[in-house]
């Protein structure tokens, strides 16, 4: 499917129908985001017969737990400004505790509640999600780079969607999430922004949708109003896109190279994923400048 644009850049009317009438669309929650009004529109696509895969985060959640459990919590910042979490072993179970046995089950029974038939997924299962661990990660403390050599976080290798495509032909909605595993089998955390955005690829997705808790990419954090409406590879450029927010346009960048529809808009709207479609968010395309 081609990207219908008007004089001005942004989506026509009629978009939104190709995208929910044109293939698979993947759709990807965030731990922070009110999933209710994600639910109910899942559900109300999948009655309709689009298929869709629900891929979830659960970092909030997570903190709780560690907090609960004394685990310590440390964000790991990359030189380029990225930040992520950092997965030692306790941190790992930390967080397949709480994807697995917390987040997951109520994403699932929520589906359950209005009426879809929903499937929890991890990318070790069926061996969805292949990675391998990062020997070392690169960060900044107190303006020094260091040498993390513990973590048991990993890069994606390899999508298999067969497992995906058997659940959607029957009607259900996958729900996915962290952690992947290596080819012996251990566990690893993966980005669920990027899980999402390999497997729009893999299952050549008419529509990525990256539901968060802002309208969008902003370039004043504190200022909704600041949302941009299209960013591309130079956003990456400098502190125009900050923090976790810079994981979601990578993986938007990598799915919007075959995926024709890629935005990041907020969860928190009355059918969230037909608002971030009609042009609601903030388009990702490899081909925007800045």
């Amino acid at each position: 499917m081609t990207a219908q644009r008007n004089e001005h850049g942004r989506s026509r009317p009629g978009l939104v129908r190709d995208a929910l009438t044109a293939g698979v669309i993947v759709v990807k929650i965030g731990g922070g985001a009110d999933p209710e009004p994600v639910l109910d529109e899942v559900a109300e696509l999948a009655a309709a017969g689009q298929p869709v895969v629900l891929v979830h985060g659960g970092g909030v959640a997570a903190d709780r737990l560690a907090d609960q459990l004394a685990v310590p919590r440390e964000v790991i910042e990359s030189p380029d400004g990225t930040h992520s979490r950092r997965t030692d072993p306790r941190m790992l179970a930390v967080l397949t505790l709480t994807l697995l046995g917390q987040v997951k089950p109520q994403l699932v029974s929520g589906l359950r509640a209005r009426g879809a038939s929903a499937v929890g997924l991890s990318g070790a299962d069926g061996a969805l999600i292949t990675a391998s661990r990062k020997p070392a990660i690169r960060s900044v403390q107190a303006g020094r780079t260091t040498l993390i050599r513990d973590d048991q976080s990993g890069r994606i290798d390899q999508v298999d969607p067969s497992l995906l495509r058997v659940l959607l032909a029957r009607g259900d909605v996958p729900v996915v999430s962290p952690p992947a595993s290596d080819t012996e089998g251990n566990l690893l955390n993966v980005d669920a922004d990027e899980v999402a955005a390999r497997l729009a690829a893999a299952l050549n997705a008419s529509a990525l949708v990256l539901l968060t808790d802002v309208c969008g990419v902003l370039s004043d954090p504190a200022d909704p109003a600041s949302r941009i409406d299209e960013v591309g590879p130079d956003h990456l450029t400098g502190d125009v896109v900050r923090g976790r927010m810079r994981h979601k346009v990578r993986a938007g960048l990598r799915a919007s190279r075959t995926v024709a529809q890629v935005s990041i808009a907020s969860a928190h709207q009355h059918r969230p994923i037909r608002q971030a479609l009609a042009g609601g968010g903030t388009w990702v395309r490899e081909g925007s400048a800045a």
